[in-house]
């Protein structure tokens, strides 16, 4: 089994070191190989904003790096540890450089099948806010999100004290992690899963025209099928969890449907 630890601290300091906590309660649990990436040792250009990669696709990206090193390695790993200090209340400028160059995934979400670890360290605050934000764009992308681990460290070089840590969650979370990767069970589903789904499919089969690359992936996966529940077969379904996602998706296509008509008919 793999994971990767994307880390997006300008050094190497107290995120890199809980990272190495992590990956020592994984690795001792057996059948592990961890890797990490370091986002300030790799070539990542900042987005451009061309929109090429949403209407044409991926491949249609002007900018030559090593963001397909970084989705290579991704493909290959079972579980990704997104790991960040918090700043400004926030995952780190690199970390939402790779969130920022792989927005299409929002659309496109191909990452079923694979679990997701934030973890945040802070001086101080900003630990609710940065993991949410962690959990949102990973879900978005398709990963299965295992939980969250929490940090409270000094910066290094200064001369604040170091905060009463609360019950550590490391051996926990490696676990559930570890067991999540051997078995792989269905995917439980929230009602915010149906939602995602069925708006998402009720938006893009209107997208031939106006965003192709979306269209015809979402196609290519059999989503736009009649018959399609969700983005995986490997999850459990819940028909009155779907009850409302569906109703409400019925309604946002119809408003679709009136404003694309208007839009034609204006062309005209």
């Amino acid at each position: 089994m793999k994971v990767i630890a994307i880390q997006g601290s300008p050094h190497r300091g107290n995120t890199y070191d809980r990272v190495e906590d992590f990956e020592r309660a994984v690795v001792d649990l057996g059948n592990v190989e961890f890797t990490h990436i370091p986002l300030c040792e790799i070539r990542l250009e900042g987005c451009r904003g061309c929109f090429l990669c949403f209407s044409k696709g991926e491949e249609s990206c002007p900018i030559s790096d090593d963001l397909k090193l970084i989705r290579e390695k991704i493909e290959e790993a079972d579980a990704v540890v997104f790991a960040t200090p918090v700043y400004s209340m926030h995952i780190s400028y690199l970390m939402k450089l790779l969130v920022d160059r792989l927005a299409w995934k929002f659309h496109r979400p191909s990452y079923f099948g694979k679990y997701a670890v934030g973890l945040a360290v802070t001086g101080a605050v900003g630990l609710r806010e940065t993991l949410k934000y962690i959990q949102m764009f990973s879900e978005g992308w398709g990963f299965q999100y295992a939980g969250s681990l929490r940090h409270k460290d000094p910066p290094r070089n200064t001369a604040m004290p170091q905060f009463k840590q609360g019950k550590s969650e490391v051996r926990d979370l490696a676990e559930k992690l570890h067991r999540l990767m051997l078995t792989n069970p269905p995917r439980k589903l929230r009602m915010n899963d149906h939602l995602m789904f069925h708006a998402m499919r009720t938006v893009y089969s209107r997208m031939k025209e106006y965003s192709p690359a979306d269209y015809e992936y979402w196609k290519s996966k059999g989503w736009l099928d009649p018959g399609a529940r969700y983005f995986t077969e490997n999850a459990r379904v819940g028909f009155l969890k779907s009850i409302y996602p569906r109703l409400l998706s019925g309604i946002i296509g119809r408003s679709m449907d009136k404003s694309l008509s208007k839009s034609r008919e204006t062309e005209k």
